[in-house]
């Protein structure tokens, strides 16, 4: 099918400009109707038809695309006369090409790449080449292509048959892309980027506007229609770059072409450019852009702005705003919220509840954005609880306002849920939410998931992951696998954690070191040294190398399952390896040391850490304080006790009364004891530190084992004047042991009164 376009025009008395008439041949479409020609031929006739030039280059065709239906338009200009090679082509119709008739000649203005023109004649038939002969309406003869008509009438007459095209063949158009080619070989290679199959159909259009551009504008033709085009599609393929994280080059690719060929840009797309350097991880080119702009616009302002809040540049963003408000440029609710998000990531809640108020006296309205940075505001800047609490009585008040909220907000509400351990409060933010018509995604869901795996809720992570299987909307990821396996590790059941591995794998996700690790820590605290072996083993055929990490829990594994000579060869096979004990290792191996009773090792692993200046924790003195009891050395759990407390960072724990509190070292010698927990008390006190409910019990039953009334009644006073700490845990087991050292003290005051 062919439509004529242009041809029916008249030109106005004393135009200088010639007539031109373009036809358009149909690459697929054999039945376009009078409506679709209507609409192309008003798209033709938008074009101001210009004057005719004879070009240094040969003639190319700008268009607006070939669509489905193989009809384009387009501006086209005249070459200069010269000899040309004629050839013979034979295709079947549909032609899938785009001719004009400039100064009385048919000429190529457009190949599609792919059509039967293009492939029957092994691309030969280029942009420029002249239609000096096609095949007659019947037979077989050929008739010259004297007008555009006649080329018509042939096509129409033969439309479903072969038709021979005589063709006086040209060079190729120097490409703006490629300003330094010179010679038809280096040409013909630079010709291939308009069908090359690796560049999308947005950066082929963007490069033929381009290119077609540059030839009008250097004829001193018109090319508006040519520049809405190039504009329009140059944003397309930015918003394209837009959503592509690793494409920073060739945004910057295509900025520097279009300066090039000096195409002039308005604000939308100066804007599209800041957008696509800064999505894709290149903020300081969006600056440098910006610094081009003559009047920018409050779009182009937010998108300033959002470039600094990337880079943390926060006296930058202020002086933004104070500019805009110098220019008065106005601020919109997007350009607040960028401001908000950018003194919300450093948790600044004074200035972001500053600028929330002024939103709405600058007769704004506050939008959702609005409401979540000011939540994420109080989020960073607070901890536990006062964090739930101040994010909740806000979105309470975001509410009241009739402002729905969304994925954001119930993000920082089920984070905040999480982090003090309410997961009730987490679950029911997730009702609330997909009564609300939001739904929840993978990362709120993971969130969910961190809080099961951090209070060993093995279940509920397990329930939640077959949920988000069946749903299908927020499917699980690598993330959720892991996190569910560290639920299931850390509450005891490292074979259900195994299976997961297996089912994360079928899944087509691969486990993280962590997560063998998790696995690998489960199975050390049971002491089970075959299953941690092997965990180690499935780490190293999935690609993973044991590192520190992974060798102090094969320590762990042996200390707990009592051999602790295996755990000192591991240890020696990490040295061998290079690795760097941490730590975890240096404690590890204290213990193990501990597990064959052997002091000086022990204390010469500690010297050593201390040594490498590796800080020890409270884990690495009850692991000293545990050898010291079990071999009966109370002076250098005492000493350990000391040093423990003179350690910046290091608090005792219930785990360090709990060793301390040990009466397997003193039972033929309850007095001895009881004096040896008053040592640990003076201890305490002299680093001006209280003793426990745990220490304040265990006394009171040494006095009353030993008998010793005085002693009783010191540490009861003790506690009335503040020595001791007891939490409410303790308060009941404090009760008993005062009743039994009340009776003690009747008993042995009965006594005395005897004798």
């Amino acid at each position: 099918m062919v439509v004529v376009c242009g041809a029916g025009r008249k030109e106005p008395p004393g135009d200088r400009s010639e007539k031109r008439r373009m036809a358009f041949v149909s690459t697929g479409c054999p039945t376009f109707q009078q409506g679709g020609a209507t609409a192309v031929l008003k798209r033709a006739r938008g074009h101001r038809i210009a004057t005719t030039r004879k070009l240094q280059g040969l003639p190319f065709g700008h268009y607006s695309g070939l669509t489905e239906s193989g009809l384009a338009a387009g501006e086209v200009f005249s070459p200069n006369g010269t000899n040309r090679e004629v050839i013979e082509v034979q295709v079947q119709l549909p032609l899938g090409i785009v001719l004009a008739e400039v100064s009385g000649g048919i000429y190529v203005a457009a190949v599609k790449p792919g059509g039967n023109v293009d492939l029957m004649s092994n691309g030969k038939v280029k942009v420029g080449d002249r239609i000096v002969g096609t095949s007659a309406a019947f037979g077989s003869a050929t008739w010259p292509s004297l007008s555009l008509e006649r080329v018509l009438m042939a096509l129409k007459t033969r439309y479903k048959g072969e038709v021979t095209l005589k063709i006086e063949r040209a060079g190729l158009a120097h490409d703006i892309y490629e300003p330094k080619v010179e010679g038809a070989a280096d040409i013909a290679k630079s010709a291939i980027v308009l069908s090359d199959s690796t560049k999308s159909d947005l950066e082929v259009q963007v490069r033929n506007a381009l290119r077609s551009f540059v030839e009008l504008r250097s004829a001193g033709l018109s090319a508006i229609g040519t520049l809405t085009f190039l504009l329009q599609r140059s944003a397309e393929l930015l918003k394209k770059y837009t959503k592509e994280k690793d494409r920073a080059i060739s945004v910057n690719n295509l900025y520097g072409r279009l300066k090039r060929a000096g195409v002039p840009l308005d604000n939308k797309i100066y804007n599209l450019f800041m957008i696509a350097y800064i999505n894709t991880k290149a903020p300081e080119k969006a600056i440098s852009i910006f610094q081009e702009i003559g009047s920018p616009n409050t779009e182009c302002y937010t998108s300033l702005v959002k470039a600094f809040r990337k880079l943390n540049r926060l006296d930058d963003v202020r002086a933004t705003k104070s500019r805009m408000e110098r220019n008065r440029v106005p601020l919109s609710v997007i350009t607040y919220n960028t401001i908000l998000s950018a003194y919300a990531q450093s948790g600044d809640v004074e200035n972001v509840e500053n600028l929330f108020r002024e939103i709405s006296a600058r007769h704004l309205v506050p939008d959702a954005g609005s409401w979540n940075n000011r939540m994420n505001a109080h989020f960073k800047a607070h901890r536990g609880r006062a964090r739930l609490e101040k994010v909740r009585d806000i979105y309470k008040s975001m509410r009241l306002e009739n402002v729905a909220p969304n994925k954001f907000t119930f993000t920082i509400l089920v984070s905040a849920c999480v982090g003090c351990g309410e997961l009730n409060l987490a679950e029911n933010c997730l009702a609330e939410m997909v009564d609300g018509g939001v739904q929840p995604d993978t990362f709120i869901y993971n969130k969910v998931m961190e809080g099961y795996a951090d209070h060993l809720k093995y279940e509920s992570a397990l329930t939640l992951l077959e949920k988000m299987h069946a749903g299908g909307d927020a499917p699980p990821n690598a993330y959720t696998y892991g996190q569910t396996i560290r639920a299931c590790s850390a509450a005891g059941h490292e074979e259900i954690a195994h299976s997961l591995i297996d089912s994360m794998k079928s899944r087509g996700f691969k486990p993280s070191a962590h997560v063998y690790v998790n696995l690998l820590r489960a199975y050390a605290k049971r002491g089970n040294i075959v299953s941690s072996f092997r965990v180690v083993q499935e780490m190293q055929d999935a690609g993973f190398d044991p590192d520190v990490r992974t060798m102090s829990a094969l320590m762990h594994a042996c200390v707990e399952s009592e051999d602790g000579a295996l755990a000192v060869s591991v240890y020696s096979r990490m040295v061998q390896l290079r690795m760097k004990p941490d730590v975890v290792s240096y404690t590890t191996l204290i213990r193990a040391y501990g597990k064959r009773g052997d002091t000086e090792m022990a204390l010469r692993a500690f010297n050593a850490m201390k040594k490498e200046r590796i800080a020890p924790t409270v884990t690495t003195f009850n692991a000293l304080i545990e050898l010291a009891m079990r071999g009966g050395q109370t002076q250098l759990a005492l000493e350990a006790l000391r040093e423990m407390n003179d350690t910046p960072g290091v608090t005792l724990n219930r785990r360090t009364y709990e060793l301390l509190c040990n009466s397997n070292c003193f039972e033929n010698c309850p007095r001895d004891y009881v004096w040896f927990l008053m040592d640990v008390l003076k201890a305490l006190q002299e680093s001006k530190m209280y003793g426990n409910g745990q220490l304040y019990c265990e006394l009171l039953s040494a006095c009353s084992l030993a008998s010793d009334a005085v002693v009783a009644k010191t540490v009861l006073e003790h506690r009335r004047t503040g020595v001791f700490n007891i939490s409410d845990k303790d308060q009941a087991l404090a009760r008993k042991a005062e009743e039994r050292a009340a009776a003690i003290s009747r008993s042995v005051a009965k006594l005395r009164s005897f004798v």
